[in-house]
């Protein structure tokens, strides 16, 4: 199946039938307001890579100022990235990942 995405244009959504209405109940089903609905015993449980990038999203502990120095260092073209730190930080992450697998 192929779907033509056009700008400003949204595709129809698909209807959504409730848990709670029965398919054979027909038109009567339909009719029932939201507040009839009852409440199921579904729950979620938010994992820690989940908030963390909720407060990642967020822009929790990001060093707002230290953004704004390197930003205007790469505008200037004055910017010169250790290339050594930042291979160490890689092996770094690649040993704390492989160390879960």
């Amino acid at each position: 199946m192929t779907t033509t995405i056009k700008p400003g244009i949204q595709a129809p959504q698909p209807q959504v039938q409730l848990r709670t209405q029965n398919p054979a109940a027909g038109s009567a089903a339909s009719t029932q307001s939201a507040s009839s609905v009852r409440p199921s015993d579904d729950s979620v449980k938010i994992t820690d890579s989940a908030k963390a990038l909720d407060a990642a999203s967020r822009g929790d502990g990001i060093d707002s100022k230290r953004v704004d120095e390197i930003r205007s260092k790469l505008a200037d073209g004055t910017y010169k990235p250790d290339a050594q730190a930042i291979a160490s930080k890689f092996l770094a992450m690649e040993g704390q990942i492989g160390s879960k697998a």
